[in-house]
């Protein structure tokens, strides 16, 4: 095996053992110590790959996106000419891939780690995955996020991508509240209320759709 081919090998081994070790203990528990004895290296060793646990977490955290947006761009909302399936259909993508993956869920919307600040490298990988939902919702204005303070500050992403200030700002606020809900679902908080949340779930959708005004 080529060296190159035999360092991306063990690269991802070192991110699967990661991901193993957070799913057990936890992001801030994670041991740089612990993944070396998992994938066979001296701990050491793993810094060949990783200059600092902080570089682990944030390659973590930037393959998780970069899943969660391969789940969306998968999903079929693009081939649906009406928008609120179109968002409804990418509502249900997200969570499928949230709740068969909750512990990167957890490591990109959860709790923050003790310790680590996202370096900005992780912000296009967070576009990747709202930038599915700006473009299906955020092409019409939305009265109560239309605000002259509001609108300078959210024009520069709109201005990026073409669409309605207030609109990206009602997009941003309910993509907030889709994470809150699946992170109150995958906690288990519906239990004895509505779980399974599927039908809590779909009146969310929709409701989504009506206050983007794509019903």
């Amino acid at each position: 095996m080529k060296r190159a081919e035999a360092r991306e090998q063990m690269h991802a081994q070192i991110l699967t053992a990661a991901r193993q070790e957070i799913a057990v203990h936890g992001g801030g528990a994670l041991s740089m110590r612990a993944i070396a004895r998992e994938v066979g290296l001296v701990s050491s060793a793993v810094y060949r790959y990783f200059p600092t646990r902080e570089a682990l977490l944030t390659a973590m955290i930037t393959e998780s996106y970069g899943n969660l947006a391969e789940a969306l761009a998968t999903s079929g909302a693009d081939r649906k000419r009406n928008l609120a399936r179109r968002w409804e259909t990418l509502g249900r993508a997200f969570r499928v891939w949230s709740m068969s993956n909750p512990h990167e869920f957890q490591l990109i919307y959860g709790t923050p780690i003790p310790g680590y600040i996202a370096p900005a490298e992780t912000i296009p990988a967070a576009e990747s995955v709202a930038v599915h939902f700006l473009t299906t919702g955020a092409r019409r204005p939305v009265g109560e996020f239309n605000s002259s303070a509001l609108h300078r500050q959210i024009s520069p992403t709109a201005g990026s991508l073409d669409l309605d200030p207030s609109g990206t700002a009602a997009v941003i606020a309910e993509i907030a509240a889709l994470v809150g809900m699946l992170t109150a679902e995958i906690a288990g908080h519906f239990v004895g209320t509505a779980d399974p949340a599927d039908h809590l779930f779909e009146a969310f959708l929709r409701r989504q759709t009506t206050t983007l005004g794509l019903s």
